[in-house]
């Protein structure tokens, strides 16, 4: 009895043991053939991101070595992730993916392969290093310590370091920066690599002190000026030289009316005072049409005006000279 009590429990042992083994190389089993699947897969990824580097599709290669870097997170995935980040101009990103691939824990007898990644990858992440711009955003109207929100492009900024530079990538960013009770300010920058930036954001008093100071004042053109004050002058010049002309018409009407002098007398008077009376009426016509191109010209330099520290109107002036032989324009601009 005791004896089949011993057999009936080794056999029970025996089979516990069996089953226990089989069970492992089942797992052992399963896991080789995911392995050798996910291998399979990063692969074809590899693959399908250097077939569109040479075409230059670098967003769509990114997503490719991405993915294989997600599966297999070794040094030669990872390197192709930092390189196409800097292609595509990414720079912080470019310099995060390198240095990550440079900590990547060294493995006993991993391939020769992984250890050139790593070696590229410490290069690369050297060289965007000095490429890097860095921003620094300098909040004004609140205490040093008092608690600020900034955020570039709409990322918020880590408390500690949010007053701190920033590296970030060439191009244009927003920047906007706010703090309890007062209204947040926002200000579109632009930066250029290796670029040190420093970018002033006023809250609160300082706002109001500071809104309006560094936007220039609309500059009028100094046609505006010339342009006006011509026609001005043609205005004037026009209708003092047509009174005269017709007064001295009237003249003339008087001596000779209708045209028919009664005298050699009045002829005689009354030629001069007639060629005077052309020669006016000739220079109203002249006054008047400088008139209209000068207006023309004014109306013109309001629109050619641009936001430059304005002229000062005393700088322009012009003048019209009327004389017997013609009209003429004399100015300072």
């Amino acid at each position: 009895m005791g004896s089949d009590r011993a057999r009936r429990r080794a056999r029970r042992t025996l089979v516990a043991w069996l089953l226990g083994v089989t069970t492992i190389l089942a797992a052992d089993a399963v896991a080789l053939a995911q392995t050798k699947t996910e291998r399979d897969m990063a692969r074809a990824l590899m693959d399908e991101g250097d077939a569109k580097v040479e075409k230059k599709d670098f967003a769509g290669a990114l997503r490719a070595y991405r993915a294989a870097h997600a599966i297999m997170g070794v040094p030669s995935t990872g390197i192709e992730v930092a390189r196409t980040e800097e292609k595509l101009g990414h720079l912080v990103e470019a310099h995060k993916a390198a240095l990550e691939v440079t900590r990547l824990p060294v493995k006993p007898g991993e391939p020769k392969p992984f250890t050139e990644a790593r070696e590229a990858a410490k290069a690369l992440a050297a060289q965007i290093e000095s490429r890097l711009p860095m921003l620094t955003v300098v909040v004004q109207g609140v205490p040093e310590s008092a608690p600020v929100e900034v955020k570039i492009d709409g990322t918020l900024l880590p408390s500690e370091s949010a007053r701190a530079a920033q590296p970030v990538n060439p191009g244009k960013h927003e920047v906007s920066a706010a703090a309890t009770g007062l209204p947040p300010v926002s200000k579109e920058i632009e930066i250029a690599e290796a670029q040190r930036l420093q970018v002033k954001l006023a809250l609160g008093d300082a706002a109001a002190a500071d809104d309006g100071s560094d936007k220039p004042s609309r500059r009028l053109s100094p046609l505006v000026y010339v342009g006006f004050g011509v026609g001005g002058a043609g205005l004037i010049a026009g209708a003092v030289t047509g009174a005269l002309s017709l007064s001295r018409a009237g003249t003339v009407e008087n001596l000779c009316p209708a045209g028919t002098c009664p005298t050699q007398s009045a002829l005689d008077e009354a030629t001069p005072v007639n060629d005077s009376a052309k020669t006016l009426a000739n220079v109203s016509n002249v006054a008047f049409a400088l008139a209209v191109v000068g207006v023309g010209v004014g109306v013109a330099g309001i629109f050619l005006s641009g936001g430059e520290p304005k002229k000062s109107p005393e700088a322009t002036s012009v003048r019209l000279n009327i004389g017997p032989t013609g009209v003429g324009i004399v100015g300072r601009f």
